[in-house]
């Protein structure tokens, strides 16, 4: 007897309801992809808006602090969609009450609790100048009493190039590098045979004899750099004179002065930390003389810095010999002072002057450990530590 074959009852169904199995786990697993994009977009916008608020809050603290000193903060000042709130305390800085610790908290609601963001800065009324191996602040077009092209010049044989202290002395076989930038508001003029290892900028013209040579970038009619005026918060009263062959010695600490003068093959040293020199009148120097030692980051002169552009004294020397042989490890600072150095003259830092004047064989190496190193202004407050960002998720 022949059989007929009989199929399985029921395997459509049960196919179909696999598929629709599969598709709905998809959909889901797309459903939920999705939500989470949209959640992460979300946050990522509400942190963005949060960041913002206490970025507002901080140049708040800033525009404050400059209106007025008593400044300490401020509670939930509503701002777009959120608010920010600030708090300004008082930490050591240029003066006993000038730093402030500010904290920047912004705020933006969201759906279970709120998104924060913090920003901390210190601010202090400070400026950092020596990013120069040398230069010139004489707005251009004000006449210096020497050439009117050279509010910065190199004479013969002269050379500016760079290096790091916190490595060790200067070494031009070790620790010797390409960023002896120099510049000057006005005119710039190299004699012959002078060697930049690093870039000239000049506010007006850059005189080049034709030997000269110059690594990095030269820029001519550059846009007028500015410098803080400064006074010294104590009145200087008395002078500092030091004889022929002799050593003077400074620990760690601040001086004020009327005036300075060294004699031939004298020496200043400072001992224990850092020295700070005020100084409002002349600097005279003999031959030989030295200041400080590496790493100059331990000596700061900050010579005539207040009154108008035309107001100046003088960092310069008493003998015929124009001081040659002047080793300089140090910051100096004197936007209105003028500079006049000797043959042979060695300045290991960086030299911010009214006017400089390097002699033959003279050379400029600067020191990158100073690009952080402060002057105090007595002005406006400015950020003097990089912020921070603390995101807080909302809870």
């Amino acid at each position: 007897m022949k059989r007929t074959s009989r199929h399985p009852r029921g395997a459509a169904l049960i196919i179909a309801l696999l598929v629709m199995a599969v598709l709905l786990l998809a959909g889901t697993t797309f459903l939920t992809i999705s939500s989470t994009e949209n959640q992460i977009a979300l946050n990522e916008r509400v942190s963005a808006q949060a960041f913002l608020l206490a970025e507002a809050g901080l140049h708040k603290a800033i525009a404050q602090l400059n209106s007025s000193s008593s400044y300490s903060g401020e509670t939930n000042t509503s701002l777009g969609s959120g608010s920010f709130t600030v708090t300004a305390t008082t930490v050591a800085g240029c003066t006993a009450t000038s730093g402030r610790d500010v904290v920047a908290t912004g705020t933006v609601p969201v759906a279970g609790g709120q998104a924060q963001v913090q920003l901390r800065a210190v601010l202090d009324q400070i400026s950092y100048p020596y990013r120069w191996g040398a230069f010139a602040t004489v707005p251009n077009g004000v006449e210096t009493g020497d050439r009117q092209e050279k509010e910065l010049w190199l004479k013969e044989n002269s050379t500016s190039d760079s290096f790091d202290s916190t490595l060790g002395a200067y070494n031009a076989t070790t620790n010797k590098g390409s960023v002896g930038n120099i510049g000057a508001n006005g005119d710039i003029t190299l004699d012959r045979n002078t060697a930049i290892s690093g870039s000239v900028t000049a506010g007006d013209a850059i005189h080049k004899d034709s030997s000269a040579t110059i690594s990095g970038s030269q820029t001519t009619s550059a846009a007028s750099q500015s410098f803080p005026s400064i006074t010294p918060s104590t009145t200087p009263t008395s002078e500092l004179n030091v004889g022929n062959n002799t050593t003077y010695n400074l620990p760690a600490g601040t001086y004020y002065y009327t005036k300075i003068k060294f004699g031939n093959n004298s020496t200043l040293t400072t001992s224990g930390g850092t020295v700070t020199i005020y100084v409002t009148g002349e600097v005279d120097l003999g031959n030989s003389v030295t200041f400080g030692a590496n790493p100059g980051t331990n000596l700061q002169i900050i010579a005539k810095s207040d009154g108008p552009d035309t107001s100046s004294e003088s960092f310069t020397e008493p003998t015929i010999d124009l001081g040659n042989t002047f080793t300089f490890y140090g910051s100096f600072y004197g936007k209105n002072t003028n500079v006049k150095l000797g043959n042979d003259a060695k300045i290991y830092g960086s030299m911010i002057a009214r006017t400089i004047k390097m002699g033959n064989n003279a050379a400029i190496h600067s020191d990158l450990a100073m690009k952080n190193q402060s002057v105090c202004t007595n002005g406006k407050y400015l950020v003097k530590l990089g912020t921070w960002r603390e995101v807080i998720p909302g809870s």
